[in-house]
């Protein structure tokens, strides 16, 4: 069946706070005969727990998260859910990683110092003799509203160029200079695609400092959070109920509460 995604909300975000969300891990535990255990971490057998809430949703809204629901035959179809609480990017902290797509002639240097005093900052430079850009790619409803932000800066005044992409193209060109400036990109694409791309462009000749990249399923960013190799989208979510119970709050305004569960 087509992938199924999570609605975005008419005020462009996934979820309302407050938002509770609970790791679960599981050990296997052996007793023997002497009473002493042997314990193992069952890799397969932990969980993540989205408990979200939410008021005053309009007629749309609650239609939409109610079609997603039976589309989704409740618990048992699994569906694309976009962690309203994490960056969406994976390997934020590591440009160098696979998941990044780059030409040979974008170069990357390491261990730079960072705005938050630490050396987890990447020196960027464009060797080449056109515009280039460091790129990854998602599968995401295109359409939604995404912010796209990060950390940049440059020993001598440059322009960097931030993009949104799918089958239209949204950029934004920023001046950095030699002051960290956070510098945001943030709206809608007018796509039906389920491949969404986010890049930042160097003009030929130039050298730029990256640091905290961050993509959130919201109109403005959060405080920044660094990933690894598992970024804030879940593939394989599920509904946490076997029925969505909903309250009329007043005319056209609903709330309605349920939990999301996935695998780790």
């Amino acid at each position: 069946m087509a992938n199924l995604f999570f609605p975005q909300l008419a005020q462009r975000a996934v979820a309302q706070y407050p938002i509770r969300k609970i790791r679960l891990a599981r050990t296997v535990r052996n007793v023997l005969p002497d009473g002493s255990m042997v314990l193992y971490s069952d890799p397969y057998g932990g969980r993540l727990i989205w408990e979200l809430t939410y008021s005053d949703l309009s007629a749309v809204e609650l239609q939409a998260i109610q079609e997603h629901f039976e589309a989704c035959i409740g618990p048992f179809h699994a569906f694309t859910f976009i962690d309203p609480t994490d960056n969406m990017l994976v390997s934020s902290s590591d440009l160098t990683a696979s998941v990044w797509q780059r030409v040979s002639t974008m170069e990357l240097t390491s261990g730079v110092a960072d705005p938050q005093g630490g050396s987890s900052a990447f020196a960027v430079t464009n060797a080449g003799q056109a515009d280039q850009e460091i790129s990854q790619t998602m599968i995401v409803p295109a359409s939604y509203m995404y912010c796209f932000s990060l950390y940049a800066s440059s020993a001598e005044p440059t322009n960097i160029t931030l993009i949104r992409r799918a089958t239209s193209i949204q950029s934004t060109s920023v001046a950095i200079g030699p002051s960290w400036n956070r510098v945001i990109s943030s709206g809608q694409l007018s796509d039906t695609d389920s491949n969404f791309t986010i890049a930042v462009s160097l003009p030929a000749g130039q050298r730029a400092n990256l640091y905290g990249l961050q993509l959130e399923p919201q109109i403005a960013p959060s405080r920044y959070r660094p990933t690894a190799q598992v970024g804030g989208i879940y593939a394989n979510a599920h509904w946490g109920v076997n029925e969505l119970t909903v309250v009329a709050q007043r005319p056209n305004l609903f709330s309605t509460s349920f939990s999301i569960e996935t695998a780790i």
